[in-house]
């Protein structure tokens, strides 16, 4: 049975609702412009209605049931799944606008072509007086030059390298900071939920830290009610939040797990600088891989051009172990140009590193078959010899060319060359009638230059050509000193006017063009090869991040289209509920003067 005053009741009712949603609406029109911030309806229900023995029921009113967010979270996972990838290859893009710019030469930067021309124009220039002290000189300090260009190319690659490497270490910073942030909101969420509400402003300060959060590493959320673990249809308030990289837990509700960085105890490659950071959960000791398939994002990114080999690391097959020795055949690294492994270092069997103190490569004469014997430091080895037949590598397979591939490539193409020029020069001998050294040689870290004899079989704990890199190579510093020291002839010279004083000029000039010394070609190809690899990643990089970018402009036009303010449609619905409001008031106004008319002018 309805009360005297029901009608008044039911017009309050009315009043309290449009109040309440037109507080809404001004709330989304002040927040109009604010990030993230999603629009917020409130939800009006009809109150429960009243039984009357003579009409039935009776409508009592209407009640704001709640206010929430417009957001659709379909288009934020996939928002948050297109973002790593475009956070990827803009990262990507970014590193490799700088390698393409060292590599880059026009006529204000002197580049490869020009000191590599001038270096064989002046070669050039002797085959008529190969005598002339002064062409001599200038040939043999052009070499210089070219030289130092390469050790300048290796310093500045490293020097990316180093920029990668910090910046590994920002974005993990950057992670653990997300990953703190958004466990603390979930907190904040639950304690407001629990009591029945909604913490929709919350809500989307979380959703903001998880967009910026998907640009450095893949994310997946979930998100699901909190039940009584007794009754499991009993739902207590709240939710539990969780976000997971790489299917480890990063946030699990109001905790978080946090990376850290460490130091490689081993180098990777043959190049690398000291000090690179691998990544680890710090909770378990867990390592976390940025070079996984399924990896994306900034952090993927850098790890590529920090580490990427193209695939090229050493790998080969377990033969056999002996005694602290593990044998490796068929090597993917048959030739010591191309080897790029470092001294001692990580030999991964299987998925178990050994370590490693030198090795040995060894090539069959007659078949030509190569293999390699790895001498491993002293320790329990019995497993190893139950795994032949395993795949055997030394560091990560990186399929992607970062710095580690360009300077590998560097280093081949620069062993093969000055392999082949200091043969030419071994076959002669000097204006002094003497044998000639070796002309182009690697400085050692002690300050002392490494001769070369032997190309083929070698240890890796004597002078060959695999300690040549293009951070140490260098002309000898006796010829640099004294250019009668330069062999152009393989006699002893009786007449400086004799004409087969040229006969090894010839030779050193087929190096140009006609000598096979990279990738099939003379040595005049090699910025060519190089250039090429770079701008192909360099357009793929550009391609792939204009393709993300537009899908994620498209995906978030999307998502705001449901959650963000349309200051138009604002207004329209302040129009619609400020004529409820009103008509409410009227409600009110005329069950006054009814109530007016019936208690103070009725008499009885």
């Amino acid at each position: 049975m309805s009360s005297t005053f029901f009608g008044l009741n039911i017009g309050a009712s009315a009043l309290n609702a449009f109040s309440a949603s037109i507080n809404t609406t001004a709330n989304n029109v002040s927040n109009a412009q604010t990030i993230g911030y999603s629009k917020q309806v409130t939800n009006l229900e009809a109150m429960s209605a009243l039984r009357n023995a003579t009409y039935g029921t009776l409508g009592s009113g209407v009640t704001a049931e709640s206010i929430t967010q417009l957001r659709n979270t379909y288009y934020d996972i996939k928002y948050w799944s297109n973002n790593s990838n475009a956070g990827q290859y803009e990262k990507k893009q970014y590193y490799m606008y700088q390698i393409q710019n060292l590599f880059t030469e026009d006529d204000k930067v002197k580049g490869f072509t020009a000191v590599f021309n001038s270096m064989f124009n002046m070669l050039e220039s002797m085959k008529g007086s190969p005598a002339d002290l002064d062409l001599r000189n200038h040939f043999i300090h052009n070499t210089q030059s070219f030289m130092e260009y390469f050790n300048h190319m290796s310093t500045n690659l490293k020097d990316i390298q180093s920029d990668c490497n910090q910046e590994v270490r920002s974005i993990v910073s950057q992670i653990n900071s997300y990953a703190q942030k958004i466990s603390v909101i979930n907190d904040k969420i639950n304690v407001i939920e629990i009591q029945g509400g909604h913490a929709n402003e919350l809500r989307d300060q979380r959703a903001v830290l998880i967009d910026e959060l998907s640009a450095l590493v893949p994310v997946e959320t979930e998100e699901f009610d909190v039940k009584n673990s007794k009754y499991p249809d009993m739902y207590l308030g709240g939710t539990h939040f969780r976000i997971r990289i790489q299917g480890q837990l990063l946030v699990d509700g109001s905790e978080y797990n946090e990376l850290e960085c460490y130091s490689r105890e081993e180098k990777h490659n043959q190049n690398d600088i000291e000090g690179l950071y691998d990544i680890r959960w710090k909770s378990t000791g867990n390592e976390f891989s940025g070079y996984n398939d399924t990896m994306s994002g900034q952090l993927k990114a850098v790890f590529d051009i920090r580490d990427g080999n193209n695939k090229e690391n050493f790998q080969g097959t377990l033969e056999a172990l002996d005694g602290t020795t593990i044998i490796v055949k068929d090597p993917n690294l048959t030739t010591v140009e191309a080897l790029n492994m470092p001294a001692s270092g990580e030999l991964i069997v299987g998925n178990k590193s050994y370590k490693y103190t030198s090795f040995e490569m060894k090539v069959d004469k007659v078949s030509g078959e190569c293999k390699f014997e790895f001498k491993m430091e002293d320790k329990e080895l019995s497993s190893v010899a139950s795994k032949a037949g395993k795949p055997v590598s030394v560091g990560n397979t990186v399929d992607s060319r970062g710095i580690p591939y360009y300077l590998s490539q560097m280093n081949e193409f620069l062993r093969s060359f000055s392999r082949k020029i200091n043969e030419i020069q071994a076959s002669g001998t000097d204006l002094n009638g003497d044998p000639m050294g070796t002309y182009i040689i690697a400085n050692r870290p002690d300050g002392t230059e490494a001769e070369f004899k032997d190309a083929d079989n070698f240890n890796s704990e004597a002078d060959n050509y695999y300690f040549m890199t293009a951070a140490n190579i260098s002309v000898n510093a006796k010829t640099l000193h004294d250019p009668n020291l330069l062999a152009t002839s393989t006699k002893p010279h009786v007449d400086a006017s004799d004409v087969d004083e040229a006969s090894l000029v010839d030779d050193m000039l087929a190096l140009q063009n006609k000598t096979v010394v990279y990738r099939g070609s003379g040595g005049v190809k090699f910025l060519e090869y190089i250039t090429t690899d770079i701008s192909i990643d360099t357009q793929e990089a550009e391609i792939l991040y204009s393709n993300y970018s537009d899908i994620s402009n498209t995906i978030d036009t999307y998502r705001m289209s449901v959650s963000s303010v349309d200051e138009d449609e604002e207004g329209m619905d302040l129009l619609k509920f400020q004529n409820a409001y009103n008509l409410a008031s009227r409600i009110i106004s005329t069950l006054n003067q009814m109530y007016d008319r019936l208690i103070t002018q009725t008499g009885v």
